[in-house]
């Protein structure tokens, strides 16, 4: 693990656990919801970037520390409407927000099948919802924590602009590709949308570190946008690797369920290329491996092989490599001190991590 990560989420825990926002919500199970994944914990990998990256340019972290809480709380929201979409049962290794809510429903509320399904999704959405104004409500609190007003107000329009747009731009995409079939998706356009769903999250991290250090308010400064391109590159090795997670992972240590880019037929990288580079026959093999509602070992090994041989498993890795060295290429162009050792450190992270 990262040295220093357990500081930044021990300081990012108490800030969402203690913040009064929540306190309002009714019915008192949304807010429980509301709460859940916040306080589920997790790496906070994206708050440590805001911190790290203040402190890479002379800012002080202690200063970024509710803006850092507000991507950590922002990225949650997404991660509750994504579990709807993805219709996962797991995360973190408990149940999502919407199976946990749809169980409440089936005890409080006597209700069963898809009436306490579609409850639960329903809640689910309006728990993300308010996940996001929380987001908002926290970064704009950093006024009163070290952060000057200007640096907020255009940290605010960034999020919007950026993250919101490009965000959900990206998961829009990722939810059309399997429509489309894999053999219309290019892996260029896959790299795209990483570069919106994941990487425009870790760009505004790295941004509003730089902003808030130097306390300016432009963000076209060439500090913080090669701090923005160094973050956007991490995250598309961040999801490469993700996507190889997917497939390759152990279920124990990822606590989500292994294969369910298969089951949704997503054209990842790694299945685009494996298509590519197998065979007629291995060919209609995996097809008939894609969409299945559950994977047992065999089957799972199975298009493990198929990637693994065709060399597609390599490619992805690869590529997943490449662009790590181009975000550790950028950060090297900072002079150095122990916050860009750990950005440093933070990149290898993504690119090794098995969970």
């Amino acid at each position: 693990m990262l040295d220093g990560l357990d500081k930044i989420a021990a300081q990012i825990n108490q800030v969402i656990i203690n913040d009064n926002f929540p306190d309002t919500i009714k019915p008192a199970y949304l807010r429980g919801a509301v709460m859940d994944y916040p306080a589920r914990g997790g790496k906070r990998l994206r708050p440590a970037l805001v911190m790290w990256s203040c402190g890479l340019l002379g800012g002080k972290p202690e200063d970024a520390v509710y803006p850092a809480a507000a991507v950590e709380i922002y990225h949650n929201w997404t991660l509750v409407h994504d579990d709807i979409i993805d219709n996962d049962e797991v995360r973190r290794g408990l149940a999502t927000t919407h199976c946990e809510i749809a169980g409440y429903s089936r005890e409080k509320f006597l209700v069963e099948g898809d009436k306490s399904e579609k409850f639960g999704r329903d809640l689910a959405i309006l728990a993300g919802d308010i996940q996001q104004g929380w987001a908002v409500n926290m970064l704009l609190k950093a006024v009163e924590h070290g952060v000057s007003a200007p640096v907020v107000l255009s940290l605010s329009r960034r999020l919007q602009e950026l993250v919101n747009r490009e965000l959900i731009s990206g998961e829009a995409l990722d939810v059309e590709f399997p429509l489309r079939g894999w053999r219309s998706v290019t892996a260029d356009e896959v790299i795209d949308m990483l570069a919106m769903k994941t990487g425009a999250l870790l760009r505004f991290c790295a941004e509003a570190g730089g902003a808030i250090a130097l306390d300016c308010a432009d963000l076209n400064r060439p500090e913080i946008i090669n701090l923005g391109e160094f973050a956007c590159a991490a995250g598309v090795a961040f999801q490469l690797r993700d996507d190889w997670l997917g497939v390759f992972g152990d279920f124990e240590k990822l606590g989500k369920s292994i294969g369910a880019d298969l089951t949704e037929a997503k054209p990842t990288i790694l299945l685009l290329k494996t298509f590519e580079m197998i065979g007629q026959e291995e060919r209609e093999e995996l097809n008939a491996l894609i969409g299945m509602v559950e994977y047992s070992r065999p089957a799972i090994e199975r298009v493990r092989e198929l990637m693994r041989q065709s060399g597609a498993e390599k490619f992805v890795l690869d590529k997943s490599n490449e662009f790590a060295d181009k975000a550790r290429t950028i950060l090297k162009s900072f002079p150095g001190n122990k916050y860009r050792k750990l950005l440093l450190e933070f990149i290898d992270f993504l690119v090794t991590r098995e969970k």
